[in-house]
C-alpha cells in the first residue's frame, strides 16, 4: 500500500469519527432550539448525567445517532476511498458505543435505548459508505442509481 493511500485512509477515519460526534450534537442542538423541553432535558443530562428524556425525545436521539453514523461513513468513504478505512471507522464507533452503553452506561439509560444506540451503529456507518460508493460509481458510469 502506498504512503498516500495510508494517509488518506487515516484521514478518512479521523474525519469520519469527528463528524460523527459533531453531527450528533449539532442535530441535538438544532432540535433543542425548536423544542424547549428537549433542551431542558438535554441540559439536565449534560450537567447531572441524569437521563430524563421522554420516549419521543430518546427516539429523536436514536435517529440523530444513526444519521450521524451514516454521514460519518459517507464522508469517510469519500475521503479515504478504501473499504478497509470504513471497516476501521465502523469498528471503532461500534466498540466505543458498546463500551459506553453496554458496559458503562447500562444502568443510567433504559435498556432499549442502550441496545438501539449500539446495534445499528456499525451497519449505519457501512450503509453511509455504500451510499458514497454507489454515488461515485454511478457518476463514473454516467448512470444515476
Amino acid at each position: 500500500m502506498k504512503a498516500k493511500t495510508v494517509v488518506r485512509s487515516v484521514v478518512g477515519v479521523v474525519v469520519g469519527a469527528v463528524v460523527w460526534m459533531i453531527g450528533f450534537y449539532t442535530l441535538a442542538a438544532l432540535l433543542a432550539m425548536l423544542w424547549p423541553d428537549f433542551a431542558q432535558h438535554g441540559r439536565r443530562f449534560m450537567t447531572d448525567g441524569v437521563f430524563t428524556f421522554t420516549t419521543a425525545m430518546a427516539v429523536c436521539n436514536l435517529v440523530f445517532w444513526v444519521l450521524a453514523e451514516i454521514f460519518a461513513g459517507w464522508l469517510a468513504m469519500k475521503t479515504a476511498r478504501r473499504r478497509e478505512a470504513i471497516r476501521v471507522l465502523a469498528g471503532l464507533i461500534g466498540l466505543y458505543l458498546a463500551a459506553m452503553h453496554i458496559a458503562l452506561y447500562w444502568p443510567r439509560f433504559p435498556w432499549w435505548y442502550n441496545l438501539l444506540v449500539v446495534i445499528p451503529a456499525v451497519p449505519a456507518v457501512l450503509f453511509g459508505a455504500k451510499l458514497a460508493a454507489n454515488v461515485e460509481a454511478s457518476v463514473d458510469s454516467g448512470v444515476l442509481v
